[in-house]
Formats: C-alpha cells, structure tokens, sequence
C-alpha cells in the first residue's frame, strides 16, 4: 500500500484487549420476552442498554440472550428479580468472555477488513458472530467498538488483529 494514497488504518485505531472482567449472562425461558421481562429487558436482539457514558450495560445478543459486561449491583438485582420470577435462568460467566476495545477514527474500517459491517450490524446495535473464526459478541458504540470474545479463543483473537493491523499497514 501507498501511504500516500490510503490513510494509514492501523496507525488511526487501537485495539485493547484482552480484559478479564466479571460478566453475566442472561437466558430467557421463553422468546418471544413475555410481558414481565419487556420491563427490564430489551425486547429486540440485536439492542443494547448502555450507561450515561456510553458503556454497554445490556446486549441482547441472540433470541433470548443477553450478555451483562462488568454488571452494577442494580442490574444484579435486577436480573434476580426476574430469575426469582421464573423469566430466565441468570447465569455468572466470569472467564468466559474476554473483552476488547477497537477505538479511533479506523477501527471501523479496520474491523470491515475481516466482516461485513453492514452486513453484521445493518440495524442492530450488537450481534453475534464468528471473528477469525472465534465466537464472538460484537457492539457498536459512538466511534468504537466492543468485542467479547469466547475466553479460550482471545489469545488466538489478539493474535488475529495484531496481524490485520499488520497487514493493513502495508
């Protein structure tokens, strides 16, 4: 590649990962959600329920699924309230998932290197998939993106966005 003529992706994005950090996840006993689980969950896979800061507090990654990165002790009892009322079966993943973090102005473009963004997202806020062929949990934030990533593969993961970012530089 020229680095006259193709912005440099791998010098405008970073990648952090990966993080242990304590996750949840949720599974609803019946989808379509019935009446009491709208309350507290969102009813469309594919939405995200983030914080005033912008963190993914809720992914409704599957049919029925929900993935709860680093829960806040209101949403623990939330999620117990609604497991107590025969919603779902709460479950703590702890090592699970490792997190990653592809940030700045490239990461989109970096990460189109290996899927189909619109493809994947089209109009949802997170999903899930296979990256380099690892199970995976994928969010789109502002100008970011959060992968949760099956906690055997995030060595292999790593390894495979060092080397996009390898190959994307040229």
């Amino acid at each position: 590649m020229n680095p006259d003529r193709n912005p440099p992706i791998a010098e405008h994005s970073r990648i952090e990962g990966p993080a242990l950090k304590r996750t949840l996840e949720f599974k609803t006993f019946r989808f379509p959600l019935a009446a009491m689980a709208t309350i507290g969950l969102p009813a469309s896979p594919g939405t995200v329920r983030r914080d005033a800061s912008g963190r993914a507090t809720l992914l409704h990654f599957a049919p029925g699924r929900f993935l709860v990165p680093a829960p806040m002790p209101d949403m623990d009892r939330q999620l117990d309230a609604l497991q107590a009322a025969g919603v779902g079966a709460l479950f703590d993943v702890e090592g699970k998932w490792k997190a990653f973090a592809l940030t700045g102005p490239g990461a989109e473009r970096l990460l189109s290197y290996s899927i189909n963004l619109a493809q994947v997202l089209g109009n949802r806020d997170c999903a899930a998939l296979n990256l380099f062929d690892c199970p995976a949990v994928l969010a789109r934030r502002a100008d970011a993106f959060d992968v949760w990533v099956e906690g055997s593969y995030a060595a292999a993961c790593r390894e495979c966005f060092d080397e996009l970012r390898r190959m994307v530089r040229g």
